[in-house]
């Protein structure tokens, strides 16, 4: 648990940090969120920005991320493993985009330290190591006043994924609204969350904000409820 705060604290100081990038010229994003359930955690801190000669949604990107993962698993019946994960992660990626949609694609180099508590000698994600990780998102009109956004994300070399769809829909006073669903996991646990965001929540001229929560559902555990903000800072 302790870890568990110190890395959620780490995100948030990082983001209260960046908060001025606002006022540069814009010539990136930095993305981050926090997330909790009674049996998951994640927090996050991102920025992308374009190569030399490109421009966002138009070219080639540069990704730098890092994230913290925190869940439980069962070893054996009345032995739960506590895990928790911090990564970094660069990655190239390159963007496309259009009046009525969006893509974009990324592969990177993740390092990963994943600490378990007790020990799991037979977990062989434990330890520091290095993957590929790939990633594909986009956005698109899919019905009159809908779109649809997705997300996807799979680490080569480790059974670990993690991908996301949100329907959503714009209110009179262009706050977004809509489902999402996510599912998540690797070799050793499987969850997913089925719930409601609302984002488009203006923070100052270019900065918004994003709100969600809903049911989350772990492997052999019940339901609960899971929280999350995200925020969307260019600079």
């Amino acid at each position: 648990m302790k870890l568990k705060l110190q890395a959620l604290s780490l995100v948030s100081a990082a983001v209260v940090a960046l908060w001025g990038m606002s006022a540069w010229a814009q010539e990136g994003i930095v993305l981050s969120g926090v997330e909790a359930s009674r049996d998951n955690q994640y927090a996050y801190l991102g920025v992308v920005m374009p190569l030399s000669g490109q421009r966002l949604g138009q070219g080639f990107v540069q990704r730098y991320w890092l994230d913290y993962t925190g869940y439980s698993y069962e070893k054996q019946p009345f032995q739960t493993i506590d895990s928790a994960v911090m990564a970094v992660e660069a990655a190239l990626g390159y963007q496309q985009s259009n009046a009525s949609s969006w893509w974009a694609g990324y592969l990177g180099t993740n390092y990963a330290d994943t600490r378990l508590s007790p020990n799991d000698p037979d977990n062989t994600n434990q330890g520091r190591q290095w993957y590929a990780r790939l990633q594909l998102e986009g956005e698109t009109d899919v019905a009159a006043g809908w779109r649809g956004n997705g997300i996807a994300s799979y680490v080569i070399g480790d059974f670990n994924y993690w991908a996301r769809l949100r329907l959503q829909t714009t209110l009179g006073n262009q706050l977004h609204i809509g489902p999402e669903l996510v599912v998540q996991g690797d070799s050793y646990y499987d969850a997913y969350e089925l719930g409601m965001f609302v984002g488009n929540i203006k923070l100052g001229e270019t900065s918004a904000l994003t709100l969600k929560g809903g049911v989350s559902q772990s492997s052999n555990e019940s339901a609960s409820l899971y929280l999350g903000a995200e925020f969307y800072i260019p600079f």
